[in-house]
């Protein structure tokens, strides 16, 4: 971690630089058996063979296999470090990028896809995600650090969709807070949806990255409500130029429907 660029006074190089990313070895919970974790990049431009910039949208997915994740502010410095260097093509910048994450993540898969800006107005966003909002439930809350006792289940099964937009975490290098919006799909016992409102607000003095922080509401979801089906997505808010949202399943997710949906938050 005393490696990390985060909370770190760091210039941001102008010339292309993969040195600069730097991979974390992934905390995976064997409880966890399929997800990805999906960023999107908002903050690309390189030169052109003429010198004149572009500009675009960069969309990396890559599978829970993989051995580590990126560290979110070198992802930033290297692609920043594109921004006076030349490419001669889109699908050049594609495959640069592709090559330097698989190399530091070593992945089963990875997906990159550069959106120019001719097909920005094709990303569309959701202004709520599908299924019911547990957010205007009234509740007493004291609790602010993770405490999966607070899930309770009915006997009657049930199959539904679940959000909330009050998930806070901390980064655990800079204690900035990041901001999320957590959808639970799941069958099984139905859970009481007072309870799973009062657990993720109890998340909002931990420290962990986005992508363990998805796996423990996860695993706690799995220990603590034995669903039959279980599915966690958290959409965390932009930073730095960069939405992350892991997903956590315990069915496979289809190759193509990976591409998650653009909240209005996000």
């Amino acid at each position: 971690m005393s490696e990390l660029l985060l909370g770190r006074t760091t210039p941001s190089p102008e010339t292309y630089t993969p040195s600069v990313l730097h991979p974390i070895p992934r905390k995976r919970s064997p409880l966890v058996p399929y997800g990805h974790d999906f960023w999107r990049c908002y903050e690309l431009s390189w030169i052109n063979s003429s010198g004149k910039p572009e500009v675009a949208i960069c969309e990396v997915v890559y599978p829970v296999e993989s051995t580590c994740i990126v560290e979110s502010k070198s992802l930033k410095l290297y692609l920043n470090s594109f921004s006076q260097s030349r490419f001669a093509s889109f699908k050049e910048v594609e495959e640069t990028v592709f090559h330097d994450l698989r190399t530091i993540l070593d992945p089963e898969w990875i997906e990159v896809t550069i959106i120019p800006q001719e097909r920005f107005p094709c990303l569309r966003w959701q202004e709520t995600p599908d299924g019911i909002c547990i957010d205007r439930i009234d509740v007493s809350i004291d609790t602010f650090q993770p405490d999966p006792g607070l899930l309770l289940t009915e006997i009657s099964p049930v199959q539904e969709t679940l959000y909330s937009d009050l998930l806070r975490t901390l980064c655990p290098i800079t204690a900035q807070p990041d901001w999320a919006s957590v959808i639970i799909s799941y069958a099984g016992p139905q859970i009481i949806h007072a309870s799973l409102l009062r657990y993720l607000c109890s998340f909002r003095h931990h420290s962990g990255f986005s992508e363990e922080c998805c796996e423990q509401i996860f695993t706690d979801i799995h220990h603590r409500c034995a669903p039959d089906r279980l599915e966690v997505r958290c959409c965390y808010t932009r930073r730095g130029g960069v939405d992350i949202t892991p997903l956590r399943s315990s069915a496979p997710v289809p190759r193509d429907s990976i591409c998650s949906p653009r909240l209005i938050r996000q």
